[in-house]
Parts: C-alpha cells; sequence; structure tokens
C-alpha cells in the first residue's frame, strides 16, 4: 500500500480507495502476505494498461500542437527537510525528530499532514499539541504556513525492534487554488541496535526479548497469562529450545508433551521433563531427565521429583538456568487459590537460588477474577497473550503488564505464528 501511495503520489486513504476500486473491478488481485496487503495486477489489469499507454501517446501527439506559453510547470510550494536528534539508538531509547516546513511561494498554504512518518515496530511519544495521528500519518490539522515563513514540526519516537530502517516522510499540503500537493523528502537512515543483553535471559524471540529490552531479568519469575492457542505453545518451545542452544539446564513442568518428548530425548543431560499426567508410562520411555507424575493432585510428589533433581545436578554448573512451570491452571483448580499459593511461596524463591529464571503459565479464563489475583502478586513480572480485532480480524497480542524494578517497553505486540515458527 505504502509502495503504491508513493508510486502514484497519492495519499495513503485516496491510495487505499483507488487500489479496492481496481480489484473490485478485477484489474488487481489482492494477496496477503504476512500482515500486509500484496497486490497484483491481472490479465485484466494489463490489457487496460495497454490501451491507456496507446491513449496517452495518442494524446502526447495532440499535446505537442499546444503553444509551450500554455504549458504551466507545477514546482512545490514546500520545502521540507528531515533532521535526527540521532541516527544510532538501541531499542526503547528515545529518538527526536524534526522536520522543517518552509512556503516559498507567494501565498499561504495549508498544511494537511506528513505521512509516513511513524514506521512499524516505532512508538510515537510526543507530538506537537495542534497535532493528531493516524496510522502513519501527523496530521497538521490544515494549519496555514504564510509565503517565506517556516514551521518546525518536532515529535519524538521509541523503536521496538532492531535493523536498519528508512525514514522517508512527504509533506501533503493545499495551495492557494485549493489544490492539495505533495513535497517529498529526502531519505534518512536510522541504525537500531538490539537492546543490552546483560543480565538478561533471552525467551527465544527477538521480538519479545526487544520489549524486554534484552530478555528476562535473570533469576526472575515472571508468569505469562493467556487462553490455550498456538501462539503461547510456540512462545514456550521457544522458550525451551533457546535454553538447549545455549546448554543451559532446562526444567519443563507439564501435563501435556508438545514437542518436549523430542527435547527429552535429544538433550538427556540438560533438559528435565516433568510430566504431571496418568497417563505419563504410556505417553514417554523412562529416562533419567523424565519424571513421570501421575498428576497434580498431590504437590508433595511433584516437590519431591524437583527436590530430587535439584540434588543431582549440586556442582554441576553455576550458569544460568531456566524453568518452565505450565501447571498452574491444573493446580489452582485442584487445590484453590490458597493451597496453590502456599506451594508457589516455597517453590519460586528455591528455585531463584538455585539460578533459575521461572516463566509460569497460566489460564486466566479458568479462575474467578480474585483467585487470578491471587496468583498474580507472587511473580516479579507479567506478561499477557490477548485477542483484537483490527481491519485484518481477530487476532493475537502480548503486552509486558509489570516487570518489578525493571524498565521494558509497554508497546503491544503482534504475534505473527511465521515469525515465531522461524
Amino acid at each position: 500500500m505504502t509502495r503504491a501511495s508513493y508510486g502514484a503520489n497519492l495519499p495513503v486513504d485516496r491510495a487505499k480507495k483507488s487500489l479496492g476500486f481496481l480489484a473490485s473491478r478485477g484489474f488487481l488481485k489482492e494477496e496477503d502476505r504476512g500482515d500486509s496487503k500484496i497486490y497484483k495486477i491481472t490479465k485484466r489489469g494489463l490489457e487496460y494498461l495497454e490501451s491507456f499507454k496507446q491513449m496517452k501517446r495518442l494524446f502526447a501527439a495532440l499535446d505537442k500542437t499546444v503553444p509551450s506559453s500554455e504549458k504551466i510547470e507545477h514546482l512545490p510550494l514546500i520545502q521540507a527537510r528531515l533532521l535526527l536528534e540521532k541516527r544510532e539508538v538501541k531499542v526503547g531509547e528515545e529518538i527526536g525528530v524534526e522536520i522543517e516546513l518552509r512556503n516559498t511561494g507567494n501565498s499561504a498554504v495549508l498544511l494537511v499532514g506528513i505521512e509516513g512518518v511513524i514506521l512499524r515496530g516505532f512508538e510515537l511519544v510526543s507530538k506537537p499539541s495542534f497535532t493528531s495521528v493516524k496510522d502513519a500519518t501527523i496530521y497538521l490539522n490544515r494549519k496555514e504556513l504564510a509565503p517565506s515563513r517556516t514551521e518546525q514540526i518536532r515529535f519524538t519516537m521509541r523503536p521496538s525492534i532492531d535493523g536498519v530502517f528508512e525514514l522517508k516522510p512527504r509533506i501533503v499540503y493545499i495551495d492557494d487554488g485549493g489544490h492539495q500537493s505533495f513535497s517529498e523528502i529526502e531519505t534518512v537512515k536510522m541504525h537500531i541496535l538490539a537492546a543490552e543483553v546483560v543480565g538478561r535471559i533471552s525467551t527465544g524471540f527477538k521480538d519479545l526479548d526487544n520489549l524486554l529490552l534484552g530478555g528476562i531479568p535473570k533469576e526472575y519469575a515472571i508468569i505469562l497469562t493467556s487462553t490455550s492457542c498456538d501462539e503461547k505453545n510456540l512462545l514456550i518451545r521457544k522458550f525451551l529450545e533457546e535454553g538447549m542452544s545455549n546448554e543451559q539446564i532446562t526444567f519443563y513442568v507439564t501435563t501435556e508433551l508438545m514437542e518436549a518428548k523430542n527435547l527429552a530425548e535429544e538433550h538427556k543431560t540438560s533438559f528435565y521433563l516433568f510430566i504431571c499426567n496418568p497417563q505419563a508410562e504410556a505417553i514417554i520411555e523412562s529416562s533419567p531427565n523424565v519424571s513421570k507424575l501421575k498428576g497434580v493432585e498431590n504437590l508433595t510428589d511433584i516437590n519431591i521429583a524437583l527436590t530430587s533433581t535439584f540434588r543431582e545436578l549440586e556442582g554441576a554448573t553455576k550458569g544460568p538456568k531456566r524453568a518452565c512451570i505450565e501447571i498452574i491452571s491444573d493446580v489452582l483448580l485442584q487445590h484453590r487459590a490458597v493451597q496453590t499459593r502456599r506451594w508457589l511461596t516455597a517453590l519460586l524463591p528455591e528455585l531463584k537460588s538455585k539460578n533459575f529464571t521461572t516463566l509460569m503459565v497460566m489460564n486466566p479464563q479458568m479462575h474467578s477474577p480474585e483467585e487470578v489475583q491471587a496468583i498474580l502478586g507472587l511473580f516479579e513480572g507479567e506478561m499477557n497473550i490477548y485477542e483484537r480485532e483490527d481491519e485484518r480480524g481477530m487476532r493475537k497480542y502480548l503486552r509486558i503488564k509489570k516487570m518489578y524494578n525493571q524498565r521494558y517497553l509497554e508497546n503491544e505486540m503482534l504475534l505473527r505464528k511465521e515469525r515465531l515458527q522461524d
């Protein structure tokens, strides 16, 4: 959409209507690619284009008969330049931006907006009070700019993803004849560096690490609240696989195997699986790194299995360890809030003392609000996966709700399966 808008010299809203019009008549076809729509010309569109080119050549031949004195060349009345406070910052740091607009004409113009100024993955932190924002456009609400006068538009952005980005806004304005015109701004590149990872444990998902400014704080216990969904399962898998790729001792306590069975078979000295399922004997073969428990009815059995493994690992490694405990909702249903809090109050400090960074998972829809709040208060950090409707339909988003005494980005993050599956 953005490339089509620039190529046709149209504002995004008009380009969107034009593309929709052409697609509805069969000249274009729309294809979904990630979180974007891609437009491709059809056979019918090619036939129309060829006819249009023939007509254009015909009118060009006729135009040669028009005296040159009758031809008017329209030049932009607005000169614009873009200034960045810094061209290289880290994820989470703010970037000051200034766009200077100068009216070089002989009459006043009305400033409509600045298109393409807010890139995907950037949050607008501050802007002038007279402006408004929608999508990637800062609307200037037809602010008048007199001849030979200059206007500075200053705003601040905060990136949540790293990489090299090109900022190429254009100015939309209305001249004294009431015509909408555009002024292009020279492209400026920004280099966004990944956040520092000192004292952080990677989640295995780069986009989430960026929101956390490097990852989960070392030895923190955080909880992920989510209904049952593929995105939650993929995040858990990323967390576990990251532990394996860094040769970290990793515990996984669950009632379901998902793909953990393969990890347990491939990493017998670093991955420890605690399967709390009455069918555990039939689900997976016995192994020194696999503990089979009949369920969550007896919390003492779970504690004994964890303590036994702790003892086996004493002195094995002093490096960071990670644990994912996915049975919180099952325990809460079975034992209610008081007993579950008592169990967690004993378990969490023990994991911390043994250098574990812990991710726990709970489905809040399975419990009353009072029970959910009774559990959430035990954790130093909380992340939430939720569903929200946008122009593409219902989609999953993630937001960090708290991270005690730590900096993080408060942006919501779209969870795209293709990125989680990379």
